[in-house]
């Protein structure tokens, strides 16, 4: 009789070992956002981001641009009551089409970032 085989108990182990290094290298992406991201609608007073978990606020950005690539940032990057939620104030918007670019440095440290639009009727 042979003696049993390692290599099922190897292969699980290092199954369990991939998976669990997979969740500790987690990063901040959007979640959500308001003004949701593309949509139409009335002018914000504010824009917010939820991401998909804790972000360092001092080290993550929400810059707000109209068309023509001017800011309408009217203040600084703030918490928005989780710690994976940001906000930024914004000036009056007139009607027109507004992009978002946003950089995230997570709680564990990794850094993301990405951009969406949003339009503004009325």
């Amino acid at each position: 009789m042979t003696a049993p085989s390692r290599t099922i108990p190897s292969a699980l182990l290092l199954a369990a070992l991939a998976s669990y290094a997979g969740g500790a290298g987690a990063h901040a992406f959007l979640k959500r956002a308001s003004p949701a991201v593309g949509s139409t609608g009335a002018a914000p007073g504010e824009v917010v981001i939820d991401f998909t978990e804790g972000v360092e606020p001092q080290f993550s950005t929400i810059a707000v641009t109209a068309a023509n690539g001017d800011s309408v940032v009217a203040g600084p990057v703030h918490p928005a009551g989780a710690e994976d939620r940001l906000a930024v104030p914004v000036r009056p918007l007139a009607p027109g089409t507004y992009r978002v670019s946003w950089h995230a440095t997570a709680t564990d440290t990794h850094k993301t970032q990405g951009r969406f639009s949003f339009t503004v009727v009325r």
